[in-house]
């Protein structure tokens, strides 16, 4: 049995949050609202190669996430000290957050499911106007959207901007 939490829709407000990065520093999901679109990936942590992967190429891919007018943030279950190794060896430009107590996990509705190794990827694309814009739930540990998925959401919601 795992632990369930309430999945989010796109279109409702995204929870806000505050937490601390790898590097110590505050972050606050709300001080995006009105600047920057916000791609947060809720990761499986660093024992998943998919996951692993995926941080690789949203680090690679950074720029022209960028340049959509968006911050990428990296949500996991690891420590900050993990993060810290991770971040540092792979010289990654990403926002680290650690959340080893599993609360940005239960706003985002991040699926935990024992008989799968324990929590699945989710993707979500808050916008700039504060509202869930994407989300994507991972049905294994494989299932995470492609940047190019990304970015063309990034476009599609850049479109609809007034």
């Amino acid at each position: 049995m795992g632990e369930e939490s309430v999945k989010i829709a796109v279109g409702q407000p995204a929870p806000d949050f505050s937490a601390t990065d790898w590097q110590g520093k505050a972050f606050r999901l709300s001080e995006f609202r009105g600047q920057k679109h916000v791609v947060m990936a809720l990761n499986r942590g660093f024992i998943c190669p998919f996951c692993i992967r995926h941080m690789a190429r949203l680090h690679a891919e950074r720029e022209s996430i960028r340049s959509r007018g968006a911050e990428i943030v990296v949500v996991g279950p690891d420590s900050a000290d993990a993060f810290r190794r991770h971040w540092q060896s792979n010289d990654f430009d990403l926002v680290g957050i650690p959340d080893p107590e599993r609360r940005i996990l239960r706003k985002y509705g991040q699926q935990v499911k024992l008989m799968r190794l324990g929590r699945l990827p989710a993707t979500v694309i808050v916008g700039s106007d504060g509202l869930v814009r994407f989300v994507h739930y991972g049905g294994s540990m494989m299932d995470i959207p492609e940047v190019p998925v990304l970015l063309a959401e990034l476009d599609r919601l850049n479109q609809d901007r007034p």
